[in-house]
């Protein structure tokens, strides 16, 4: 019978962080969960950049970087893994991409997978990296905008034209709220294609700030609530 292999995982939003963070964060994996009665625990690392590739195993894993470039890093990931038997086991996974941070915990028959999960986030809340913050809820609901580029360009030329007709003012504010929320992914694209932002290192020497308050995607979504209030209102006022 094959063994039954259970997976948790967590995305996160991409980030510079700090050589510091990842000697934190192998020292901790170290002393993590001591009250598991594994028979062996096993921590290592891995860097790749520069078309170069190094792995280093045990305490002194999370200097896996050292023979990196930091410019040209392109992805760094630490591994626990867990020993019960040789059939059981827990292996942790965290991944450091330009693109995003990736934690999994896969759990072989040892019923430790979901507190080791759960017990990760908390760490890596600890060490700076939050699941959830109001940047990564933002530009979530701007990817949801984005999706519905064509819907909302249409329903503003079509609240556009209808103010021609009838001459409301809410009407032409809507219609300008819904156009901007619209166009604004395509004037973002256009904008980047002429002047490609620069590219966030995955890992500096020391910890700086993250990313920028994405203005863009809040344009877009202020712009959006607003033409839908005023349509809103409008709609209300004509029911009355």
């Amino acid at each position: 019978m094959n063994p039954i292999r259970t997976q948790y995982w967590q995305t996160y939003a991409p980030r510079t962080i700090s050589k510091d963070l990842i000697k934190s964060l192998v020292a901790a994996l170290e002393k993590f969960k001591p009250g598991l009665s594994t028979s062996s625990r096993k921590i290592k690392a891995r860097a790749i950049g520069g078309g170069k590739i190094t792995n280093i195993e045990g305490a002194e894993s999370w200097k896996v970087i050292d023979p990196h470039s930091l410019t040209e890093l392109e992805q760094v990931q630490v591994e626990l893994l867990l020993t019960l038997t040789e059939q059981k086991s827990c292996e942790l996974h965290v991944e450091f991409r330009s693109e995003r941070i990736f934690l999994s915990v896969s759990d072989i028959e040892t019923g430790w997978g979901k507190s080791v999960y759960e017990e990760m986030l908390h760490l890596l809340d600890l060490l700076g990296i939050p699941s959830k913050g109001f940047k990564e809820k933002l530009q979530k609901a701007y990817s949801v905008l984005t999706i519905m580029q064509n819907v909302i360009l249409t329903c503003s030329v079509a609240l556009f034209a209808f103010w021609l007709t009838v001459h409301r003012r809410t009407y032409i504010y809507a219609a300008l709220g819904l156009f901007v929320a619209g166009a604004m992914p395509a004037i973002k694209g256009f904008f980047y294609f002429f002047f490609p932002p620069k590219k966030m290192p995955l890992i500096q020497e020391t910890v700086i700030k993250g990313r920028g308050f994405p203005f863009v995607e809040a344009a877009a979504i202020v712009a959006f609530l607003g033409g839908v209030i005023q349509l809103g209102k409008e709609l209300v006022a004509l029911l009355r």
